[in-house]
């Protein structure tokens, strides 16, 4: 049998194996030569799979976050409108925004507010399914995609996260000032609210405002 690294750049992305089934088959010095060739122009091929594959990746992702970001939020959120259409099914989005933050930043700093968002944002993901979608809209705006889920059983998701929000302590960065925060939560659905995808954050949207006129903290459903 014959090893070999698969590396480029000083990097290993994997190993290449190479066995014989010829009955007492021996390779020689051209055998490891020739498989050498082989290895290096796999491990080119496979250098440039990986680098694309993290340039797509980095595309989609909020860099401070690590969830989604919009452009990847519609591009999701239009093949899940496709997919309920065809399957007759729910499909729901939750809007929310985070109470008082600009006063969070003015009193703490950015940096204190770059850690709340991040900290948030690991909130949703731990009370959410795999595979909901999670995005930062923009600030301190979230968006989640709720594929198979009605309007009812999304207003107790995004009820749930309030609550957890509500409840959570956060923390100063370098300080041991205890922060307490809300959000405001807005719920659409389709095909009720809209058919759209924009029409469906535009209704969630529209939704979450309408929490914050209700004195904040809460969770109103689009009508």
């Amino acid at each position: 049998m014959m090893y070999l690294s698969l590396q480029t750049q000083s990097r290993v992305f994997g190993i290449l194996e190479i066995a014989s089934y010829q009955k007492n088959k021996i390779f020689t010095q051209s055998d490891l030569n020739y498989a050498e060739e082989i290895a290096n122009a796999l491990s080119v091929a496979l250098f440039n799979a990986i680098s694309f594959a993290q340039v797509e990746y980095l595309g989609r992702i909020d860099d401070l976050t690590k969830l989604y970001n919009p452009r990847y939020l519609y591009q999701m959120l239009e093949m899940e409108i496709k997919r309920a259409r065809r399957y007759k099914s729910p499909l729901s989005v939750i809007f929310l925004d985070l109470d008082g933050f600009k006063a969070i930043n003015d009193q703490n700093g950015h940096l204190c507010g770059s850690a709340i968002l991040v900290e948030v944002a690991n909130l949703m993901i731990r009370l959410v399914r795999d595979t909901d979608i999670v995005a930062r809209y923009g600030g301190d705006e979230f968006v989640i995609v709720l594929p198979g889920t009605p309007a009812e059983q999304a207003v107790i998701i995004a009820e749930r996260i309030r609550q957890n929000i509500e409840d959570n302590v956060f923390q100063n960065n370098g300080d041991y000032k205890e922060i307490y925060l809300t959000a405001s939560f807005g719920v659409a659905c389709y095909p009720e609210h809209a058919s759209l995808p924009l029409d469906l954050i535009r209704c969630a949207d529209k939704a979450m405002y309408l929490a914050k006129e209700y004195n904040k903290n809460q969770v109103v459903l689009a009508s």
